[in-house]
């Protein structure tokens, strides 16, 4: 027990030096000895073991195949086109997300999230999805001036940037289609969030002080979004 205690306690107390030597800029090299002593992974050193149960494909769908889907949607194209592309039925690949973000928030190594990291800005190469273009823009009733506003405070705002990204898998999650309920909110879509927020999502100490946060504020946007649709058929049964 002391042990598992002491081990818990070795990555809290590592959890707190990424944050602050992300924050204070520290040499990669230290940042990897650090990451490596305590049993986690960085960008530098994630690695790809074939025999890795994490890193095995859900319902046919790899990491790889996760990784340019998520970079696809944030760009306006459509699930069924995705799906179609990888040759997989839309309620596998709805399935397979939830389990890729499951194991990514599970692995205490970070390596899951370091590997989907890499598939993700190698994403335009991918042999099935790479070449994919949204034939249909999405369209917005917000103003370019509050769009680009609200784009700004997505770049200078943490909080704000990671509360976007609950309220998206919220809406995911509850059947809404996420990038449009984003146009229609806010004026700009998943790709242009995740743009300005590449400083937030390449900063392992950031990421992992806005967990809470953003699973916080996904809980808080699935509640209004199951309001607005009527509520759960069991909150009307009486018992």
């Amino acid at each position: 027990m002391n042990q598992q205690n002491d081990a818990d306690g070795q990555a809290e107390g590592f959890a707190e030096q990424i944050k602050n030597a992300m924050a204070g800029g520290a040499g990669q090299h230290i940042f990897d000895a650090g990451a490596a002593s305590v049993g986690m992974t960085t960008m530098n050193t994630a690695k790809e073991d074939p025999n890795d149960p994490l890193l095995q494909p859900i319902h046919g769908v790899s990491i790889a195949d996760y990784a340019a889907g998520v970079l696809k949607e944030s760009e306006g194209i459509s699930v069924d086109q995705i799906c179609a592309a990888l040759g997989v039925e839309r309620p596998l690949w709805d399935e397979a997300k939830k389990l890729w973000e499951s194991r990514m928030k599970e692995d205490g190594s970070f390596n899951v999230i370091n590997v989907y990291t890499k598939y993700f800005g190698q994403a335009k190469t991918h042999e099935k999805l790479g070449g994919l273009v949204s034939g249909k823009p999405l369209a917005t009733n917000v103003s370019s001036a509050e769009s680009n506003a609200n784009l700004q405070r997505a770049e200078d705002d943490k909080y704000f940037f990671f509360e976007l990204q609950g309220a998206l898998q919220a809406a995911y999650n509850n059947g809404i289609d996420g990038q449009q309920w984003l146009m229609d909110t806010y004026g700009f879509n998943v790709g242009q969030l995740n743009s300005v927020g590449t400083k937030w999502m390449s900063n392992m100490g950031v990421m992992i002080q806005m967990v809470d946060h953003q699973d916080k504020k996904q809980q808080e946007y699935s509640e209004k979004f199951a309001k607005d649709l009527g509520g759960n058929i069991a909150d009307d049964v009486e018992f």
